[in-house]
């Protein structure tokens, strides 16, 4: 992921609150009609400031970078920065994190100015330095770091830095150890505040019963929530969560719950999630809650295996190569089994090895060249912006 897509600006972090609590008063209505949106007007109030305020110097070049006037707004950043601002570090390390303005991408300097703003008590320098240092972009990967600093970031009560922070204790590292418990709590509470995937995890989490008693209502409730706020891996989940129904003796009642399963993965597919659309192929191979469909299969396994999915490649290429949906294309299948195997997936190898034996050289060596050209293509692009917050309804 790039590192520009885990950082998060003013203007998109605090989308849903144009309240500016989180800057000097001199500073909140003109960063308040920034934020909603009123360029003009925010600018119109800070040049007035600007002049004998560093950090609303920051906050202007912010929005001249944003209009295009790239030298001036560099320049008023650099100022503010050079003048001890927070809010100047902070807008600095975006520039060098995005490469705004021409300028070129140095995500070591991004690094040291997030800290600079963050040893200040900057939270959104807080939270990005924080993210930084969880994935390991910028800086060696290091959670107890990241906690430290997601900590910080968190202790505001802000939805984006208690999702960050949970998913830092989410993990394990050296002597950092996975805190479920904690983790699901502020899940809980970045979720309450709107945070998508925070509703999705906390859904996750009381699904599986991983630092929270386990209830399945409250799950569902939590990923149909995620869902309707724009993730699709909650459909996926849904998917999941009634494929796990223990069957029972009402043979109607078994049928509905796998239809509805295959009806979650169909959706979670319809969106670009690879899991589903395998899941969904597996379905309609076997006929398990739908019509068996093996054209429809191999074209799920094809939109699963084209972004990457090992599991979906191999499938597909054992379909190609076997002619299973009344189409053979050895090279292809070929090509799919090789990338399958160089994924990992242990059955690939042997189906191979048996294909080549009866395919010519040249066919084997055109598929081995598309695989080396072989790049994934997902399907849901990465959203460089944090998410929009969405408050569940009392």
């Amino acid at each position: 992921m790039p590192l520009a897509a885990l950082l998060a600006a003013g203007t998109v972090a605090h989308a849903q609150s144009n309240e500016a609590t989180d800057v000097s008063p001199a500073l909140r209505s003109a960063v308040a009609a920034y934020r909603a949106g009123d360029l003009v007007g925010a600018e119109t109030s800070l040049r007035a400031l600007a002049p004998a305020d560093a950090d609303a110097a920051a906050w202007l070049g912010a929005i001249l970078l944003e209009r295009g006037a790239q030298r001036d707004g560099l320049r008023l950043i650099q100022q503010s920065a050079d003048a001890g601002s927070a809010e100047g570090a902070h807008r600095l390390a975006l520039v060098f994190a995005h490469g705004d303005g021409g300028t070129p991408r140095n995500e070591a300097r991004a690094v040291e100015l997030f800290e600079r703003a963050s040893e200040k008590g900057h939270r959104r320098a807080q939270l990005n330095l924080g993210t930084l240092y969880l994935r390991g972009q910028g800086v060696p990967r290091d959670l107890i770091q990241a906690r430290a600093w997601l900590e910080k970031a968190a202790a505001g009560g802000d939805p984006y830095a208690l999702y960050a922070l949970g998913r830092a204790m989410s993990e394990s590292m050296g002597p950092a150890n996975a805190d479920p418990v904690r983790a699901a709590n502020l899940y809980r509470q970045a979720a309450e505040k709107g945070h998508p995937f925070a509703a999705l995890r906390f859904g996750l989490a009381l699904a599986d019963g991983s630092g929270v008693k386990r209830d399945l209502v409250a799950a569902q409730r939590w990923l149909v929530h995620a869902r309707e706020s724009g993730v699709p891996e909650a459909a996926l989940a849904l998917g999941d969560m009634a494929v796990r129904t223990p069957a029972s003796r009402d043979k109607a009642l078994n049928a509905k719950i796998l239809q509805s399963a295959i009806s979650w993965f169909e959706v979670a597919a319809q969106a670009g999630v690879a899991s589903a659309q395998f899941k969904l192929a597996n379905a309609y191979a076997a006929g398990a809650g739908v019509t068996r469909d093996l054209s429809q299969a191999q074209l799920w396994y094809g939109r699963a295996a084209q972004q990457g999915l090992t599991e979906a490649q191999n499938a597909l290429g054992i379909m190609l190569v076997g002619g299973v949906a009344g189409v053979s294309d050895p090279v292809e299948g070929y090509k799919w089994l090789l990338l399958a195997e160089r994924g990992g997936h242990p059955e690939s190898r042997a189906i191979r090895e048996k294909t080549t034996e009866q395919m010519p050289d040249r066919d084997r060596s055109r598929a081995e060249a598309l695989a080396q050209r072989f790049a994934p293509t997902p399907e849901v692009p990465v959203d460089t912006t944090p998410p929009r917050l969405n408050p569940p309804k009392p």
